[in-house]
């Protein structure tokens, strides 16, 4: 070693070498100094302590958005739901979270002092109202349990009531997981929710759906534009979305600390 010492050695993985690259690489990209969360994977709401309600999102276009705005260089802020068992992008602080509560509270915090928001993640609509203290038994003579549903939060629209509180956020990007009526249902939800532009795809497409490699997408902006993109990878997908990011925040005319 140039130090002159000598002793059994172990390369790192080549995975963690490439990620130490794309970061050096990336530091004088068109997000340098921007600060950018983004969420990933699917929330878990407990019904016992056993078992909750869920979803089959495996957060590979969150973190593929995380990547994509690291090689840009920004600096990252990723808030993993329970699904998402990935390594976490060289150089992206990370945040895991079970609930949807418990998401909400990380991406105010973490939104606080940043400039884009990419609420990826595939958040539950609906939790049990009351989660059993003990698992729930299962027994000859019972039968199957009722149980009184309650909506989770909605970070979004948490995120929207409080952005005069934060005024570093100029960009908020929601995602759109649907089964029917795609492009309606995203620009209610880029309406209602004061959302910059929203990514909408069909989860329920074999090819673009939860725990592929691949997505199709269309991306909805507030004047009505659309655009959409034909499959490829989430990574593709991803460069797509931050190359629109960095266009938002280059035009907002507020440059980052």
């Amino acid at each position: 070693m140039a130090s002159g010492l000598i002793g059994l050695g172990r390369m790192a993985e080549p995975g963690d070498l490439l990620g130490h690259i794309r970061l050096a690489l990336g530091r004088s990209g068109p997000l340098a100094g921007q600060r950018v969360v983004v969420t990933a994977g699917g929330t878990q709401e407990p019904l016992d302590p056993v078992r909750y309600i869920g979803n089959r999102s495996s957060g590979k276009q969150g973190f593929a958005l995380a990547q994509a705005a690291l090689d840009r260089g920004a600096s990252v802020t990723l808030v993993a739901g329970a699904t998402a068992s990935l390594p976490t992008p060289i150089g992206a602080a990370r945040a895991d979270v079970m609930t949807a509560a418990q998401m909400q509270d990380a991406v105010l915090k973490a939104c606080r002092n940043s400039d884009a928001l990419l609420m990826a993640a595939a958040v539950a609509d609906f939790r049990p109202a009351q989660a059993a203290e003990h698992k729930i038994k299962k027994t000859a003579d019972s039968g199957a349990p009722e149980i009184t549903l309650e909506r989770t939060a909605d970070i979004l629209t948490a995120v929207h009531a409080a952005r005069n509180e934060m005024p570093s956020l100029r960009a908020v990007v929601g995602f759109a997981a649907e089964t029917q009526d795609l492009l309606s249902n995203a620009r209610s939800k880029l309406d209602a929710k004061g959302l910059d532009f929203i990514v909408a795809n069909d989860v329920s497409a074999p090819d673009a759906g939860f725990g592929v490699d691949t997505n199709r997408v269309t991306l909805l902006d507030r004047d009505g534009r659309a655009e959409t993109l034909p499959l490829m990878s989430k990574a593709a997908v991803a460069e797509a979305v931050m190359d629109r990011v960095a266009l938002l925040l280059a035009s907002s005319g507020q440059p980052g600390p």
